[in-house]
C-alpha cells in the first residue's frame, strides 16, 4: 500500500461521528404569534444567525412561508450548503425541519413558541447536526450548544425589531 493510501486509511470516517444534538427553552421578549411570524421568515435568517450567509426560498405554501429552502452557512473553516424541508402546524406555533434523504449534512430540527402573557414567550428549540467534516470545523459558539446560539441570536433579532 502507498505512503498516501495508507495516510488516507488512517484518517477517521468523518460521516461516522455522532450527531451533535442540542436543545434549548428560552424567553423571548414578543407574543408567541410574533416570534412564530418571524421565525417563519426564513429569507431573513441571514440577518440574525450569524453562521447562516445566505438562504434561498426555493418553495413556498399556499400562505407563503417556505416548504423548502437552500442555506449556506459558514463554518469555522468551511462553508457548507444544504436544503430543509418545513413543516409547519399553526395552532401549535410550531414548525419542523430536516434535510432531504441522503443528503451529505444530515439536519433536523424544530421550533415551538409557548405564549408566557401578551408580551413574551417562551421558545422550545432542538436541533441535531451531523456533518461531514469533524468538529473542528464547526464555530466555537455553535459547537457547545447550537440550539443555544440560535435562541441567544434570535431573542437579539426580535429585540431589534421591537
Amino acid at each position: 500500500m502507498s505512503a498516501a493510501a495508507l495516510a488516507l486509511s488512517a484518517l477517521p470516517d468523518v460521516y461516522e461521528l455522532p450527531p451533535i444534538t442540542t436543545e434549548v427553552s428560552a424567553t423571548l421578549p414578543v407574543a408567541a404569534p410574533v416570534a412564530f411570524a418571524a421565525f417563519a421568515d426564513v429569507a431573513q435568517t441571514p440577518r440574525w444567525l450569524s453562521v447562516v450567509q445566505s438562504t434561498r426560498v426555493l418553495e413556498v405554501d399556499d400562505r407563503g412561508r417556505p416548504l423548502r429552502a437552500s442555506f449556506l452557512a459558514r463554518l469555522e473553516r468551511a462553508t457548507i450548503g444544504y436544503v430543509l424541508r418545513y413543516t409547519w402546524d399553526d395552532s401549535g406555533l410550531a414548525v419542523a425541519w430536516s434535510t432531504p434523504e441522503g443528503a451529505s449534512v444530515r439536519i433536523v430540527g424544530d421550533a415551538r413558541f409557548l405564549p408566557l402573557s401578551a408580551r413574551a414567550s417562551l421558545m422550545h428549540y432542538q436541533i441535531s447536526l451531523e456533518l461531514p467534516v469533524d468538529s473542528g470545523w464547526i464555530n466555537e459558539s455553535f459547537s457547545g450548544n447550537a440550539a443555544a446560539a440560535v435562541a441567544s441570536e434570535f431573542r437579539e433579532h426580535l429585540r431589534r425589531l421591537a
